[in-house]
């Protein structure tokens, strides 16, 4: 294989994996033996682990698949960029530092179990490349793109009048952990260490966030965590192809995909209409190698007529391009006829 080759091939996955185009990828790729979606430290991952599971993105329909247009890895720092909207009404960026900074209850009307958001994020800045998060105490670094500085700006200036109103002393300023948080550490800290152990298994699910949109099209994916494991659930129009299999050779590419053996638990894909029409789906496990964390991925195909027209106008509210309605949605896209113009 010549280095030409190698090299684009290294983009091509790359470029499935991170929502970045062919050529950029091309580009950002100047080294043979740069790794085209490289892992994160141990820091790191525990701080994209928990980006992961704050993004917000499942909870309603985004302009793409979890809420992410695309990211950018490299070895000690990740960008990603989160979509305007979660469903018609809702802001994602908001969402993400709803969701993300540390708070903690100073009122009296409540006892709570510990501080809000997640312990441990801290806000390093925002500039023109987007909002800067950091861990306490270590060098990991995330931003979150898509809003412009002044956005951004104007975002967190909403969250500190909302904590203020709610009696919620912000903690994402503190360099190192504050009281609160290492009160609470201190109650399990076998289980935040365990949970640091298996980060790397989300870190690198982030990383690779944007194959649901580029070798695969669902109109839903939905994911949620396990214990310490994660379960995906990826639904399709009838009649879509499913693609399950370039998904799961992506993940587990055996040079450039993450340390996980992949089992088929069941297969229901048939070239066929001989079911009468019933939903279909297929059950992936990946386990990473006898260790914990391990990923399940439900895909779903809806049944013969199942009507998705709310589904479709959520999507579309929330900003998805007709090109991808087209895709994912093609009946229910030929039949309701391109979105309007905004």
């Amino acid at each position: 294989m010549s280095h030409g080759t190698a090299l684009t091939q290294k983009a091509r996955y790359r470029s499935h994996c991170t929502g970045i185009g062919h050529q950029a990828s091309l580009q950002q790729l100047t080294a043979d033996s740069q790794q085209p979606v490289p892992d994160a430290d141990r820091d790191q991952s525990r701080l994209e682990a928990v980006v992961f599971e704050r993004l917000g993105g499942t909870i309603d329909y985004c302009a793409h698949p979890a809420g992410v247009a695309h990211v950018r890895p490299s070895a000690d720092h990740l960008a990603v960029a989160v979509d305007p909207k979660v469903g018609p009404n809702h802001r994602l960026p908001e969402h993400c530092l709803q969701s993300l900074l540390p708070t903690q209850y100073t009122g009296t009307d409540e006892e709570v179990e510990g501080p809000g958001g997640i312990v441990g994020v801290r806000l390093r800045g925002v500039d023109a490349a987007g909002l800067h998060l950091g861990l306490a105490g270590t060098n990991a670094h995330v931003t979150l793109t898509g809003p412009t500085a002044k956005q951004w700006r104007s975002i967190l200036a909403e969250h500190r009048t909302l904590c203020r109103n709610e009696d919620l002393e912000p903690l994402w300023d503190a360099p190192e952990l504050a009281r609160p948080e290492l009160a609470y550490l201190a109650k399990d800290p076998t289980w935040w260490e365990e949970r640091a152990d298996t980060a790397w298994v989300a870190s690198g699910l982030l990383r690779r966030i944007a194959l649901f949109h580029t070798v695969t099209k669902p109109f839903c994916v939905r994911y949620w965590q396990h214990g310490l494991g994660w379960k995906f659930e990826l639904r399709y129009e009838r009649g879509v192809p499913v693609d399950h299999d370039a998904v799961i050779e992506h993940l587990t590419h055996p040079k450039w995909g993450m340390a996980l053996l992949v089992k088929r638990d069941s297969c229901a894909c048939k070239p066929c209409d001989c079911d009468g029409g019933a939903e279909r789906s297929c059950w992936f496990t990946l386990d990473p190698k006898g260790n914990r964390g391990e990923v399940t991925i439900h895909f779903r195909q809806t049944r013969a007529g199942y009507d998705v027209s709310d589904v479709y106008g959520r999507l579309v509210a929330a900003g998805a391009e007709a090109a991808w309605l087209e895709r994912a949605l093609p009946a229910h896209h030929g039949r309701l006829g391109e979105p309007p113009a905004a």
